[in-house]
């Protein structure tokens, strides 16, 4: 086969007004206009994800230390999806902590065709200055990928569950919620990208959301810079805290 296509371009190749070039923006154009059930059979299983470090040192009238780290794996088959994950930011002024979070996620897609999934969800928080101790959620709902171009993948995901809360003061409480969830990616090219991800959870006394803008772009082999700002909003936040948190990190990350 190689053989013949190879005889059949140096043909056309031959012919007046038809060049390489052409040919070469044309695969480039089908390529980003191919329907989302053409890309989802063309897809490549199997394990990816990423790892990235960020940290922030000053010293002099006032000493600081940021660090955020997150790492996704993602593991694709043909029937099932499966999507780990882990972030956590840690940062100080002048010896006095300021900021503690961590993050533990997984979320289990079952596809029903090229683009609607169903999913169940699992998420831990564990924030020291939010006033919640810890809160754990678990979630059950219907994705469906609006776009899928080698450009552009957009998912939007609807569900219902169960979140506990503890507090600071020790007490717990447990309530039902809804889910909705957005995860957009453009891609520059094969190098750069955009994205955004948007969480709410909402519940009878508080509606959480979580948003993460990110630019990323390779530098070297496998190795990217990312600049990201990641927002925590609660709309009746606990005590006297501050109904939004944010975070604007540059980082270091390994692709696989």
């Amino acid at each position: 086969m190689k053989k013949y296509r190879t005889l059949l371009l140096a043909s056309l190749m031959a012919l007046p007004g038809v060049s390489m070039a052409e040919d070469t923006n044309n695969e480039v154009e089908e390529r980003y206009t191919r329907s989302g059930d053409a890309m989802a059979s063309a897809e490549h299983f199997g394990w990816s994800g990423s790892v990235g470090l960020g940290a922030v040192v000053t010293s002099g009238n006032s000493d600081t230390s940021n660090l955020s780290a997150d790492a996704i794996a993602k593991l694709d088959q043909e029937t099932w999806r499966h999507k780990f994950e882990a972030a956590a930011t840690l940062a100080e002024n002048d010896s006095n902590k300021t900021a503690e979070r961590y993050l533990l996620g997984y979320k289990l897609d079952y596809k029903l065709d090229a683009r609607s999934y169903l999913f169940t969800a699992l998420r831990a928080e564990f924030d020291k200055f939010s006033g919640y101790d810890e809160q754990l959620s678990a979630t059950v709902g219907y994705g469906y990928r609006v776009i899928h171009t080698a450009a552009d993948t957009l998912d939007l995901e609807i569900g219902v569950g169960m979140r506990q809360n503890k507090f600071d003061n020790g007490d717990t409480e447990s309530e039902n919620i809804g889910r909705a969830a957005l995860d957009y990616i453009h891609r520059f090219s094969e190098t750069a990208e955009f994205r955004q991800g948007l969480l709410v959870l909402g519940g009878e006394d508080n509606t959480s959301i979580d948003s993460v803008t990110a630019i990323r772009a390779n530098l070297v082999s496998s190795i990217a810079l990312e600049a990201a700002l990641k927002i925590k909003h609660n709309t009746e936040p606990v005590g006297n805290k501050e109904e939004t948190d944010s975070i604007t990190s540059i980082s270091l990350v390994y692709g696989f």
